[in-house]
């Protein structure tokens, strides 16, 4: 009862109060200072840096995209619709003959545009955009590439053959991805060993990593994206990829 009674007067004494407030005050600016002081000198011993690695490729595949257009009246589109199939048809079987097989030929059905500039006319003289498309793909770029050319001689009345220019693709990206992200490190590892010697430190275990994204780009490309490029303009690649890597000092 009395250490209760003196402890009650000792607070009642607002100097003493107040010298105890400050103590603890005190008391945690220190810890806090002193957590702040490792947590400096954590920071201090790490370094991080990106680096990058490439490759050169080819493209193992290619793509040739073929549209097949045909104009027809708004009283005559499932007659339209019929010739396309037609159309179609012809133009399968010169794809097949020219060597290809029924796997490397993808098409869609058909679909039907209002023509624009037919929109103030009534619609019994309106007239549709029919387009049919048709994917060939295959690993033999010089047969592609020879499709390409030929296709459009093919001459049906009424009908329009577009062809985009090929595609080249690169489909092993799964076989060098993990070498390319090791070379990155490796990269990224003697850029910050000529960082850290410029103040006379040495670089130590690599404490974390992130692999960035995969850039497929033509030859000496610079021109990178947040997302990622595909090139599909050119056969020959180069592959590059980043990583950000975090290393200890010594």
């Amino acid at each position: 009862m009395y250490m209760k009674n003196t402890l009650q007067e000792w607070f009642k004494d607002s100097a003493v109060r107040g010298a105890f407030v400050a103590s603890i005050a005190a008391i945690i600016i220190t810890v806090l200072g002193v957590s702040a002081f490792f947590t400096s000198k954590n920071l201090d011993n790490t370094i991080s840096v990106t680096g990058s690695a490439r490759r050169a490729v080819v493209a193992d595949t290619t793509k040739l995209s073929i549209t097949l257009r045909r104009v027809s009246a708004f009283n005559s589109l499932s007659a339209g619709y019929k010739e396309m199939y037609s159309n179609t048809d012809v133009v399968k079987a010169f794809i097949l003959k020219a060597g290809f097989v029924e796997s490397d030929i993808t098409i869609n059905p058909p679909s039907a545009d209002q023509i624009y500039e037919n929109i103030s006319r009534p619609p019994e003289e309106r007239q549709f955009d029919i387009r049919e498309y048709i994917d060939v793909r295959s690993t033999d770029i010089k047969k592609i590439e020879a499709l390409s050319r030929s296709v459009t001689s093919i001459t049906i009345p009424g009908l329009i053959i577009e062809v985009r220019p090929v595609e080249y693709m690169y489909t092993k990206l799964a076989d060098i991805r993990g070498e390319l992200f090791a070379e990155a490190i490796k990269d990224a590892k003697v850029r910050a060993e000529a960082i850290a010697s410029t103040s006379g430190r040495k670089v130590g275990k690599i404490k974390t990593a992130a692999t960035g994204v995969v850039q497929i780009l033509t030859p000496q490309s610079v021109e990178v994206s947040d997302y990622g490029t595909v090139d599909t303009t050119s056969i020959n690649k180069e592959v590059m990829v980043t990583a950000r890597a975090t290393f200890n000092l010594k």
